[in-house]
């Protein structure tokens, strides 16, 4: 039951010290070990809203909406409500210790009652609630940023009444009621990244299969409820063309989410344990990639590296070709798909950090400027500057834009930090954006104004729903309005400094976070032994005809599954590293594979020793490959080196292997497609040869046995008639008869020469 009309009292300053003391754990650092299990610190779970987002002269009460939900297993008693602030941040330090719960109280601020929201609340029942904070309550002496706490306090089943819920979030304060306006001033230049990406989902399937998603998750995604359908909506509804929200937008995109929406939309299949099944979002993909082309037209918009891929793990993996391959292939994509043309040569690298290797690499490959983390450069630019990279590599100076670290910390919240009984937690849903415009309003609220501009960039995986964007952009029109902030898009911020010769030079620095890629040194072993054999099929592979695709085009397929399998969503998941990996090493054996000697049915039969051995090639690419064909060294058989052939693209070649059989038998030969660059491609095809032919050295036996059967043969007669003649003279000296009488050693002679 919600109670009717909220008490508001203002208390005298003693008692208000009291109170102040009773509730100091309001203001207790917020215990930063494992998160709430849901989005409150207590068994109630708490959603907010406010209005306005921005104090101005013309405020003169806070309402605070949302609604109150029991998560825990018993009932809650006796709910009530009330909003309380901390002491004004000053600097970015003060901002750090608000964004994780360390408030610090102030003394002149007055802790008001509870406001009655219900007698009971029943586990699993929710209630709407609304909190209206007159803005005297708030003791407001002066404008800033001021910390705020909206808790929800009850008695949990039977024990004592303790804190429930609590919400916190930065109050930006520009202008007091009654107060005199304050003087015009400069105001402060402020650009926002607006980030159009997800987790790649893509997996490789063989050329010509459906496209497969590992999950169907961007189907509710791309929805208009869901979170980029959200961020699509907010951004036509609270930055159309022409606003001063527009003015400081870019759009971030990564071209292989666009790619990912255009093939649902043609009908994709999801994995299941039971195998592939259709998705249910091509028609809501469709839409959605309609929506960002046409709320991209006549903006700003940079293409994000393809995939988002992990700049870091491409250099320490010396792969810069895939690193100038990400920034290239994402703006060509964007471009294709969106029907504009990106910010020129500029690159988001994940997270906004470089090291050394990765700017060389970004350097040479022609980037132009480098959206960095601004708490990594060191040199004359102030945090959220633009600064200038002198001489890199090769001469080359590519510009440093400096994202305000203390803004982005505000935007990447991450998981709630809570304290289960004490402590509060980021405020989330539609609020999850109002730190980020605090720190905007503190920068423009600042003594001196800033002279750097303030550029926000949230994390790739900004994890905010459309409300939430849509408050963040009302509220930078809501400032600029006001005279705080005028807008400048990211695209501006880089021509005006590529134009400036003033720029000032920077280096990197440490930085709050350490530019370290965890990919596994196992994991860039074995992408790039993929990007190896891409290469050697793209330097084997022509345009088969006219028209039909180039290699470039094709083998380009697999330069996204390369950069998908290195993306960094998989920062710190080693086992979604390796599956990413072993992914997209299976496609690239599974392309290779599509080139093959096709394997006989039977056994191929020889008639004679030097027979050539026929051997189809079957080539199933869209390409023509140049192919030779390797026999793996056989006992007993011989083969020539066989000159490289151009298979046509889905067509066939009949190769002609020279063989030297060197004796009769069976034989069993292996076989393998192979490019000129001595890669295998296919599967190798096992032969059985027999062959009933003599060969070359049976025949040279053959032939030396003969000649040597020869030589003996003449040897044995010639040694006989040798013999004989010698006889024949001794019978003559033993037995001498007259001429005319017949000798019979002659006689012998004869017959035995006749014989």
């Amino acid at each position: 039951m919600i109670a009717g009309g909220a008490r508001r009292t203002l208390l005298p300053l003693a008692v208000a010290v009291l109170c102040l003391v009773l509730t100091a754990g309001a203001w207790a650092p917020a215990a930063r070990a494992a998160p709430a299990q849901g989005p409150s610190s207590g068994p109630v779970a708490l959603a907010l809203d406010l209005a306005p987002r921005v104090v101005g002269p013309g405020t003169t009460e806070l309402t605070v909406t949302g609604r109150l939900t029991n998560q825990g297993a018993v009932p809650v008693r006796d709910l009530g409500i009330r909003a309380q602030r901390g002491a004004a941040v000053a600097d970015d330090g003060e901002v750090d210790q608000a964004l994780v719960g360390a408030i610090s109280p102030d003394p002149a601020a007055v802790a008001p009652p509870l406001t009655p929201v219900a007698a009971q609340l029943d586990p699993g029942d929710s209630l709407p609630v609304t909190l209206r904070v007159p803005l005297t309550a708030l003791a407001l002496t002066a404008p800033g940023v001021f910390p705020v706490v909206v808790e929800v306090n009850g008695t949990p089943g039977d024990g004592p009444p303790e804190r429930v819920a609590a919400k916190r979030f930065l109050l930006p304060v520009t202008g007091l009621p009654g107060r005199p306006a304050a003087a015009p001033r400069t105001p402060t230049a402020v650009s926002l990244l607006y980030p159009l990406t997800d987790r790649p989902r893509r997996l490789p399937v063989p050329p010509g299969a459906p496209t497969l998603l590992a999950d169907d998750s961007l189907a509710a995604s791309f929805a208009p409820t869901g979170r980029l359908g959200g961020l699509v909506t907010a951004l036509t509804r609270a930055a159309p063309l022409g606003s001063p929200a527009a003015a400081a937008t870019c759009l971030a995109v990564d071209a292989d989410l666009l790619e990912t929406a255009r093939d649902m939309s043609g009908g994709y299949q999801v994995t299941s344990p039971t195998g592939p099944r259709p998705g249910a979002g091509a028609a809501v993909a469709g839409q959605w990639l309609a929506s960002v082309r046409a709320a991209a037209a006549g903006r700003c918009v940079v293409a994000l590296p393809y995939a988002d891929a992990d700049l870091l793990a491409t250099s320490r993996g010396n792969m810069s070709d895939l690193t100038t391959a990400a920034r290239t292939l994402g703006a060509q994509r964007t471009a294709d798909l969106l029907g504009v043309t990106p910010v020129p040569d500029t690159t988001v690298p994940a997270g906004g950090l470089l090291d050394e290797r990765s700017l060389a690499d970004l350097a040479g490959g022609g980037a132009r400027a480098l959206v960095v983390d601004g708490s990594t450069l060191t040199g004359g630019v102030p945090a959220g500057g633009v600064g200038r990279f002198p001489g890199a590599v090769g001469g080359s100076s590519p510009l440093a834009v400096a994202t305000d670290p203390t803004a982005a910390r505000a935007l990447d919240r991450g998981p709630d930090t809570a304290a289960p009984t004490g402590g509060s937690t980021a405020a989330d849903g539609a609020l999850a954006t109002q730190d980020a415009l605090a720190v905007v309003a503190l920068r423009a609220l600042a003594p001196t104004p800033a002279a750097a501009p303030v550029l926000l960039a949230p994390p790739a995986d900004w994890d905010v729903d459309g409300d939430a964007a849509a408050a963040l952009l009302a509220g930078l029109t809501d400032l600029t309005g006001r005279g705080l902030v005028t807008p400048v898009d990211a695209g501006t911020l880089v021509a005006r400094a590529a134009a400036d010769p003033a720029t000032p030079a920077v280096a990197l620095g440490p930085g709050d976070r350490a530019a370290v890629s965890d990919q596994s040194s196992a994991v860039l072993d074995e992408i790039r032994g993929v990007r190896d054999d891409q290469r050697d099929l793209l330097a084997a592979s022509r345009q088969d005809r006219a028209g039909s695709p180039t290699p470039a085009e094709y083998v380009s397929t697999l330069t996204g599954a390369l950069l998908r399998s290195l993306s960094a969503a998989g920062r710190g998941d080693p086992a979604l590293q390796q599956a990413a990996a072993t992914d997209v090493a299976a496609q690239m054996r599974t392309l290779r594979g599509l080139v093959r000697v096709i394997q006989p049915a039977g056994t191929y039969s020889l008639g004679s020793s030097d027979a050539p051995l026929l051997l189809t090639v079957e080539n199933q690419l869209p390409v023509a490959v140049d192919v030779t064909v390797v026999l793996e060294p056989t006992p007993g058989v011989r083969a020539s080196p066989v000159a490289v052939r151009q298979v046509p693209a889905f067509g066939s070649y009949q190769f002609q292997v020279a063989l030297d059989v060197e004796r009769a038998g069976q034989f069993t030969i292996d076989a393998t497609a192979r490019t000129p660059g001595g890669e295998t491609l296919g599967p190798t095809a096992r032969l059985l040869l027999r062959s009933t032919a003599y060969g070359t050295i049976t025949v040279w036996l053959t032939a030396s046995a003969a000649v040597v059967l020869v030589i003996l043969a003449s040897l044995r007669v010639a040694l006989r008639v040798r013999a004989a003649r010698r006889e024949r003279r001794s019978r003559r000296r033993r037995r001498p008869g007259t001429p005319t009488d017949p000798d019979p050693s002659t006689t012998d002679d004869r017959t035995l020469q006749a014989r």
